[in-house]
């Protein structure tokens, strides 16, 4: 088995990937965007300074955006992505405020499921 870089048909689908991004400054609110910008397939990067998130949507692989962060001197990991025709181009990405809104009903659910 030999392995290389050759993206499987899910790798190439357009995703919202979010990283957080260890020692982020004022400048990098514009420089990674631009650098990750230059990558093939993606299509549109932000950075969150205060929070460390930097978000990507696109179809670049999470080896590619580590990897070109890392060259710019950024340590980063993968938080969260979401691929495929129900992933990112179907809605738009939610403040964390509502993400955490969501999860708290669903466990309201899960809890008043589980009892009666």
């Amino acid at each position: 088995f030999q392995h290389d870089d050759t993206p499987f048909p899910m790798q190439t689908e357009r995703a919202t990937i979010v990283l957080k991004v260890r020692n982020l400054t004022e400048s990098d609110r514009e420089s990674l965007p631009r650098a990750l910008m230059n990558l093939e397939g993606v299509c549109n990067a932000a950075v969150d300074v205060l929070s460390g998130v930097v978000r990507v949507d696109g179809a670049a692989s999470d080896s590619e955006l580590l990897r070109a962060l890392s060259a710019l001197g950024k340590q980063a990991v993968v938080v969260t992505h979401t691929r495929g025709a129900g992933g990112a181009a179907a809605r738009p990405p939610s403040s964390s405020a509502a993400m955490r809104a969501k999860l708290f009903l669903r466990l309201l659910k899960r809890n008043a499921n589980c009892c009666s």
